[in-house]
């Protein structure tokens, strides 16, 4: 083999071996980026898990629940920024002049600028309520006195509960307001609602 020849041949060999080395570095740099890839979506799923555990103890729940539901974190954020509620309760008479006591209840949602109070047992039967929709003051007695026996918070926010106390039985009141009442003034609800059961029960 004259010199020519041997000078090709070992071109030859050395572009094939720049092409090995170049494929071997493309083939690593692939693998870099998948890598890097792998590692943004654990991290990504990382923090959104973090963010997720963050935003359910923000609604009352807990980090082992399902996905949040974003509509009810939206509102409970909504009301939870709007000014609390500045009025002083209305003047208005709870006993004298009603005719029953749904009269009482109503003129305790008048007082307190409630759009419902239901008072239920703690085993979800309705014991007074306000009036309106009675098939909603059945609904909210059985599942808020169950979640409020249980030590959760309520799913809507425009829903408060509050513990009773009635000849040695355990009550809950349940009001629905879209206002953002003070909590200082549910001392005052729960004395208003004994003095209604009082009078009528």
């Amino acid at each position: 083999m004259d010199d020519g020849m041997m000078l090709v041949v070992l071109g030859e060999i050395i572009v094939v071996l720049l092409t090995l080395i170049g494929v071997g570095i493309a083939g690593c740099v692939l693998q870099l980026i998948r890598v890097r890839g792998l590692l943004e979506e654990v991290r990504a799923d990382t923090l959104e898990t973090q963010q997720a555990g963050r935003l359910r103890e923000m609604v009352g729940g807990t980090a082992v629940q399902g996905p949040v539901d974003m509509f009810k974190l939206f509102k409970h954020i909504q009301r939870s920024r709007e000014v609390e509620w500045e009025n002083p309760p209305r003047e208005t008479e709870l006993i004298e002049g009603k005719a029953d006591i749904m009269g009482s209840m109503k003129a305790l949602c008048e007082k307190y600028y409630l759009e419902a109070f239901t008072i239920s047992t703690d085993d979800g039967l309705v014991v007074a309520s306000s009036g309106g929709d009675a098939g909603d003051a059945i609904s909210d007695a059985a599942k808020y006195s169950y979640i409020f026996t249980e030590g959760e918070y309520p799913d809507d926010p425009t829903v408060m509960l509050f513990g009773i106390q009635h000849k040695g039985s355990n009550l809950v009141g349940i009001l629905r307001t879209e206002h953002n009442i003070p909590e200082r003034w549910v001392q005052d609800m729960e004395h208003d609602a004994i003095a209604i059961l009082q009078r009528w029960l």
